[in-house]
């Protein structure tokens, strides 16, 4: 009896997410991903032995959002932009598989390392620092915005692969401050909307409201990631 046929794309992108997946377990950005994601939880370590002063939660919150601006492009935005760069990609695309799949079998691969790493971070910062397991909101709030965060590196990759983690990054970082102009364009910000999730406030937006503005930026960047990507030389 023959295995069930597999549609050539599923089986592209599962071959291909894979693959990134064993070169991330060989090389360093795993190791270095890892050293960034517990400065959140040294710098709760370093709140505790401070002491009790002013609000904790909003300043280890704002410290574990830095933390996300740099850990997804780290593994999505290097790898895409790397591949597309080097030309590799080339030799793939010579091959009889979608052209998606390549970036896809990427997100997909890397997107939940990111979103796993943040979490424990997340957890071990406010159990060390403020000494209280974080909610499940908050959990939920910046692993979702790891994800999208994993699309926008991806569409910047695909746009501008030669600079694609540090174009990223800086998006990022204008994201953040986006978040605290009181007007209806920080509904654009991914970190204001962690944060309206994670720590709702009167006034703000509720959680549905802020989930499916996330949801229209990863879909946003994805459909920019790919519309390009059909128009890329083989």
């Amino acid at each position: 009896m023959t295995a069930p046929d597999i549609p050539m794309s599923t089986r592209a992108v599962r071959e291909i997410a894979g693959l990134t997946l064993r070169r991330v377990s060989r090389g360093r950005t795993l190791w270095v991903a890892s050293i960034i994601a517990l400065v959140p939880v040294a710098f709760g370590a370093l709140l505790r032995a401070i002491g009790p002063r002013g609000n904790l939660t909003d300043e280890l919150l704002a410290f574990q959002l830095l933390v996300l601006a740099v850990l997804p492009p780290m593994f999505i935005a290097s790898a895409i932009g790397e591949e597309i760069e080097d030309r590799t990609i080339t030799y793939l695309w010579s091959r009889p598989i979608p052209r998606w799949a390549v970036v896809v079998g990427k997100l997909l691969a890397l997107a939940p390392i990111s979103m796993v790493l943040i979490a424990v971070s997340w957890h071990l910062a406010c159990t060390l620092g403020l000494q209280a397991v974080p909610s499940t909101r908050s959990h939920l709030a910046l692993v979702a915005a790891a994800a999208v965060i994993s699309a926008i590196a991806t569409g910047i990759a695909v746009l501008v692969p030669r600079h694609g983690m540090a174009l990223t990054i800086g998006y990022m970082l204008l994201d953040f401050f986006l978040g605290f102009i009181p007007a209806s364009i920080q509904n654009l910000s991914v970190l204001h909307h962690v944060n309206s999730i994670s720590f709702p406030k009167p006034g703000g937006p509720d959680a549905v409201t802020a989930c499916a503005w996330l949801a229209g930026v990863a879909i946003a960047w994805l459909a920019a990631a790919l519309g390009r990507i059909r128009n890329l030389e083989a």
